[in-house]
């Protein structure tokens, strides 16, 4: 006759199979660590059917007839049912342990740790930024060229996970330039670059038999491209940094991708020469100039002027850039036979302006700031036109003592008073009208007498 308490301090690997069959019937006896030292063998291979057997043989065989037969007297039923029970619970127990047998296997097979969010990394960053703790923040930091991440003027490069971040919404969701431009990004040492630009094209001649040729050979200009710094200072609480529940990667690449995008636009389409010359001030690009008049005397005819000064070559994948409070002056011009040229989004198609698409943009100027000689509407494929750049490498300075300038341009932030610290991210980036003649723009003429 087996003791429990003799099987139960016996090595599991030591047990016979009768023992282990007598360790299964007393499972309702067991501990918890008692049922996970002793899994194995209360989980064997014949477990089901040995359930079985010991479900049958558990049970009262006369309790059962007398039950088929209705003669059940009430002690043979409280028998019966202490003895359902029993059974039940066993195989609950069994369950139970089978379970947590298999999820300790899972834990222990998953022993790699898993690598931290592009947001915890980025929390750690601005941590470790705000502590004064540089080492922490280059050891966070991958250089992508192979220079040195931490410059004492420029700051610390930014985590690779937060740059792609900043990147990726400035194309995505801001930077119209960034778009629309053919991007060419630096590489290498240096600030600046030569690309060739073709000045004119291959001329043919007619000529007889036997006449001499007349020799002709395209004409390429050399232009320099130069990147410039352009800086974005963003404030923010202490607390946001410690915040857990705020994406702190979404959070602070959408700021500095709004900020930098939207002056890139700025400068690249209306710069006046410092530190750019937009498109739209740059004499040498096509240019139709309206009879009279501005924005409130456009005409459908002004438009598709645009179209025909553009050279026929330059015309796949021309579109139409202006301000909304422009746009909403044109979507109500018709042409000769009374049909609107402006037509609305149709399922994947966009809405088009004389059947070309178009893009609005604050950068361009509003339908009140135009004046005379003022170019306000563009028109052509930029990315036949022009080419931006830049090095991919955000630096960032933590400012905890300055006063800085809100947005509005009014507000003062004194950052030491109002327990707040300013993120000054810089970044290199250049552009450069390759091929000027490939873009039209449209100028307000004298006003109307």
């Amino acid at each position: 006759m087996f003791k429990l308490k003799e099987i139960l301090a016996k090595d599991p690997a030591d047990l016979t199979s009768e023992e282990k069959a007598f360790l299964r019937s007393k499972m309702s006896k067991l501990s918890d660590d008692d049922k996970e030292k002793f899994a194995d063998c209360l989980k064997a291979e014949d477990d089901e059917d040995e359930d079985e057997d010991e479900d049958e043989e558990g049970l009262d065989e006369d309790a059962v007839k007398a039950l088929v037969n209705g003669a059940i007297d009430e002690a043979m039923e409280k028998k019966l049912e202490a003895r359902v029970d029993d059974i039940a619970k066993s195989i609950v127990d069994k369950f139970m342990a089978g379970a947590k047998k298999s999820r300790s296997k899972v834990h222990a097979d998953k022993k790699v740790e898993k690598d931290q969010t592009a947001d915890e990394k980025t929390r750690e960053f601005m941590k470790a930024l705000l502590n004064g703790d540089r080492a922490r923040c280059k050891a966070l930091t991958t250089s992508t060229s192979g220079s040195d991440p931490d410059d004492a003027q420029a700051g610390l490069l930014i985590p690779p996970e937060l740059m792609a971040e900043v990147l990726r919404i400035k194309e995505e969701q801001f930077g119209l330039a960034r778009r629309d431009f053919r991007y060419l990004p630096f590489s290498g040492p240096g600030n600046s670059r030569t690309i060739p630009s073709l000045g004119t094209s291959v001329n043919v001649f007619w000529t007889g038999e036997g006449v001499k040729k007349t020799s002709t050979q395209p004409k390429f200009n050399l232009i320099t491209q130069t990147l410039k710094k352009l800086a974005a200072i963003v404030p923010m609480t202490e607390e946001i940094l410690e915040d857990s529940a705020i994406n702190l990667t979404s959070l602070i690449a959408e700021l500095f991708a709004e900020a930098t995008a939207k002056e890139e636009d700025i400068q690249f389409f209306a710069g006046t020469g410092s530190p750019w010359t937009g498109i739209l001030n740059n004499g040498d690009v096509g240019s139709v100039t309206q009879a009279s008049g501005g924005v409130d005397d456009i005409t459908a005819d002004d438009l598709l002027d645009l179209v025909d000064e553009t050279p026929t070559g330059a015309l796949n994948g021309a579109k139409y850039y202006m301000h909304r409070t422009v746009f909403s002056k044109i979507r109500k011009l018709k042409d000769s036979q009374g049909n609107y040229i402006y037509q609305r989004p149709s399922g994947d198609q966009p809405g088009t302006i004389w059947n070309y698409p178009y893009e609005l943009s604050d950068a361009f100027p509003t339908a009140a700031d135009v004046e005379t000689d003022d170019a306000y509407v563009l028109f052509g494929n930029l990315k036949n036109a022009a080419v931006f750049g830049d090095k991919q490498q955000l630096r960032v300075k933590l400012l905890d003592q300055a006063t800085v300038t809100d947005t509005d341009g009014t507000t003062v932030i004194n950052l030491a008073e109002q327990d707040m610290v300013a993120l000054r991210v810089v970044e290199r980036v250049g552009y450069v009208l390759a091929l000027p003649t490939a873009v039209t723009v449209l100028v307000a003429g004298e006003p109307a007498s």
